[in-house]
């Protein structure tokens, strides 16, 4: 199956029917480019959209919207947005990478759920593989008619992941429940590492002040959390659930049966299982430098009971006295610190471990 059936068929129900984008009109104008006919259709969807939310759609007096539906969605078969994307791509203008990044928006627009992690960084993995001027890209996705608060994430989480500067970023979106995944905004994977991209995805969880931390609400603390969330943005998840046989990694919400990790569980699962994700344990040292290049460090404290992530420290270098610099929740939360203010010294000798992802 090519990638844009795969794609279509996935989210068939939820497009709208404008047939009257001809595949011969987009190939008989091929230097409008497949971004820009994308733009377009959307602003066609969206204007059916409206139609369909008010009563009827044009050209077919009442037929409302389908009882049980949000406002504005109706499932009526695909042959609108599809057509575009197949006719341009079988004109050459366009690739299956960037295919593929469109079909992942259009994905978003249309998830109820609001879990967007996985797919934009799945965009972010199709943006690098794209040829051409991206900027021009971005402008045609910014300008669409995608939901303002979906085009913010898309913006700074997939276009702006790769930028030195970070000022105004919004926060990741954290439900209070810690057993749901938060939506990062700024996310990184192994193409994409900086110490400056390390420390906005660290600082956008806001672990000093955001309530999804806080500890002692129902009773616990939430160092497992926050480790989760930091490692899952930088494309290097421990995971929270996991299956109880094999220590793959489970994703919510198909968690039925999944063992939900603590943090002593973590640091077993990093001595069992990390090797095979990417995970392997060095010095203090080692951990440090490595968070310093922008690369995921954590550290564990066996039956202890406590996760921290490394951060990148701010002159760049180790203190062997203080000890790595970490952000971490649990009993004390904070953005950055030196751990040797969290653990005693035959605690820190004896018990904490470190641990790198390339």
């Amino acid at each position: 199956m090519s990638i844009v059936n795969a794609a279509a068929g996935a989210r068939a129900a939820d497009y709208i029917d404008y047939s009257g984008l001809a595949a011969t009109d987009s190939q008989a104008q091929p230097e409008t480019g497949f971004s820009a006919i994308l733009a377009d259709a959307l602003r066609d969807q969206s204007t059916n959209l409206s139609l369909a939310a008010s009563g009827g759609m044009p050209g077919m007096p009442g037929m409302p919207g389908m009882p049980g539906m949000p406002v504005g969605y109706m499932p009526i078969q695909n042959q609108g947005i599809e057509q575009a994307i197949i006719a341009a791509a079988s004109s050459g203008q366009v690739d299956d990478a960037q295919i593929a990044l469109f079909m992942l928006c259009m994905m978003m627009q249309s998830n109820q759920d609001g879990e967007f992690s996985m797919l934009m960084q799945m965009m972010s993995s199709m943006l690098v593989k794209i040829q051409g001027d991206q900027e021009a890209m971005r402008g045609n996705v910014m300008s669409s008619e995608y939901d303002p608060y979906i085009l913010g994430l898309i913006d700074r989480g997939v276009f702006g992941a790769g930028m030195s500067g970070f000022s105004g970023i919004s926060g990741a979106v954290m439900p209070v429940e810690q057993w749901k995944p938060a939506t990062p905004v700024i996310i990184s994977d192994s193409r994409l590492r900086s110490p400056e991209i390390y420390r906005a995805v660290i600082e956008q969880f806001q672990v000093e002040t955001a309530e999804r931390y806080r500890p002692f609400r129902n009773g616990s603390t939430y160092c497992n959390i926050y480790v989760w969330d930091v490692t899952r943005a930088m494309g290097a998840e421990i995971p929270l659930y996991t299956d109880p046989s094999t220590g793959q990694p489970r994703y919510y919400p198909d968690i039925k049966g999944a063992k939900s990790m603590g943090a002593i569980a973590m640091d077993q699962w990093l001595g069992t299982y990390g090797p095979a994700y990417g995970w392997h344990e060095v010095n203090a040292e080692t951990a440090q430098m490595h968070a310093n290049r922008g690369k995921p460090a954590v550290t564990t404290a066996g039956s202890q009971g406590h996760v921290q992530i490394v951060c990148p420290s701010r002159d760049g270098g180790f203190d062997p006295i203080r000890g790595v610099t970490v952000a971490q929740a649990g009993r004390i939360v904070t953005n950055y610190t030196h751990i040797s203010s969290i653990y005693g010294s035959n605690s820190l000798k004896n018990n904490v471990r470190y641990w790198i992802c390339e």
